[in-house]
């Protein structure tokens, strides 16, 4: 069986020999995956393409040429005293591009370096070059008409002084790239003009771009962005609600439901406060000096306590009012003249009452009852 010839060597003399000037890159593949970003980048049909999919290829060679010419060479599976040399697709350009033009499939040569270089000119690259020149001409053609579409430029002013400059037209965003506009992260038409420039600087820009594309046909704007929108007023603070409910409140019955709100377990504003309290001094006594937590300790806790008792005095404060309330709906507001009337009258008439003319007694004790 014949002795595998080196890959690596076989590239390095074959690109010395091919017209024009070329280098050759040598990859070696630790693993399986390893060679595939450059083999998806194939421009063929045939052997290669066969190759790569149906063999663990270890290792690859590209050569580099003239006009961007890229060759990529491997060993012919199967076949000790052959390699393959193909094609590979020029880079940034995009996929549509190679829609309908014929692959400039590979071919396979044998080990010789003198003669693959002549197989490979005479075969291999005047399909390459017919292709490539193809390709570049369709890239052309579409630039050239992209450039002629008009072109809009919209400039704006931001609150923070920035300019902003909004297009998707590639003949303008080239001049904005050279008047320092930079590409937005967050919009990929959108360009801003660093703010760290001065004013001056930034008119200046502004009016020399906009020139430019005026002599180009663009359509440009400028105009000041529009003001954001006046932040909602913050909501009111449920005691702060409280307060103004209480203060125009027009019966005992809405007294006593804006201290039921108050007295909520769940939305009122004591239990808030309350926990707030008790929360600030866990919080005062884990962070504080140590010689003062207890003293952080003590004092909150007694405010806790009269947040507690200042509960129960609403509380029961409340059960007074919605009785009075109730009464009076069943009533009417006279019932408490009466009852008033009723209790001063009590208090102003004299407990003690006439003797009546029952003669005197005389007690097992022999005290005699006063008698008139």
């Amino acid at each position: 069986m014949p002795h595998r010839a080196d890959l690596s060597a076989f590239a390095d003399a074959l690109a010395q020999r091919l017209p024009g000037t070329w280098t050759s890159q040598y990859h070696p593949h630790p693993d399986y995956p390893a060679q595939f970003p450059i083999a998806e980048q194939l421009w063929d049909m045939t052997h290669a393409q066969w190759a790569v999919s149906e063999f663990v290829l270890n290792h690859d060679a590209v050569l580099t040429g003239p006009d961007g010419m890229r060759l990529y060479v491997i060993d012919r599976p199967l076949n000790q005293s052959e390699f393959i040399v193909a094609a590979l697709t020029p880079p940034g350009l995009d996929d549509h591009l190679f829609r309908g033009v014929p692959e400039p499939n590979g071919i396979k040569v044998g080990t010789d370096p003198a003669r693959a270089a002549a197989t490979v000119a005479r075969r291999l690259l005047p399909r390459y070059d017919k292709a490539l020149a193809e390709v570049r001409r369709r890239a052309t053609a579409e630039q050239t008409a992209s450039e002629k579409r008009t072109a809009r430029v919209d400039f704006a002013w931001q609150a923070d002084g920035s300019l902003t400059a909004t297009t998707n037209h590639p003949g303008a965003v080239d001049h904005l790239h050279r008047a320092g506009f930079h590409p937005d992260p967050r919009s990929s038409n959108t360009f801003t003009l660093p703010v760290a420039l001065s004013t001056a600087e930034r008119d200046q820009r502004l009016r020399t771009v906009a020139l430019e594309l005026g002599a180009l046909g663009a359509h440009v704007s400028i105009r000041n962005a529009p003001a954001p929108p006046a932040p909602a007023p913050p909501a009111p603070a449920p005691l702060t609600e409280l307060v103004h409910r209480a203060a125009s409140a027009e019966d005992l019955h809405q007294v006593a439901a804006i201290l039921d709100e108050a007295l909520d377990p769940r939305t009122g504003p004591l239990h808030g406060l309350e926990a707030v309290v008790r929360h600030s001094a866990v919080r005062a006594a884990e962070t504080g000096p140590a010689p003062l937590r207890s003293e952080f300790t003590s004092s909150f806790d007694a405010i806790a306590t009269r947040i507690q008792q200042l509960h129960r005095d609403l509380a029961e404060l409340r059960l007074g009012v919605g009785e009075i309330a109730t009464l009076t709906h069943a009533h009417g507001e006279r019932i408490w003249s009466d009852l008033l009337d009723q209790h001063h009258t009590a208090r102003a008439t004299p407990t003690a009452t006439a003797a009546s003319p029952t003669p005197a007694r005389v007690t097992t004790t022999g005290v005699v009852q006063r008698g008139r």
